[in-house]
């Protein structure tokens, strides 16, 4: 029984990311994250100073 209550919750929160991700929720968190890693990038190579 144990077993079968994980299962059924194992099974709605996966629902739950699926229907999360189908409606676009994620795509703002993706562009944050890009936008990080980019100015990350731009810190560590010096660009963004050198462009100043």
């Amino acid at each position: 029984m144990k077993g079968l209550g994980y299962l059924v919750v194992l099974a709605a929160l996966g629902y739950g990311i699926f229907y999360l991700y189908e409606n676009n929720y994620f795509d703002s968190f993706l562009e944050s994250f890009s936008n990080t890693t980019e100015r990350t990038t731009d810190f560590v190579t010096d660009k963004a100073v050198k462009e100043m």
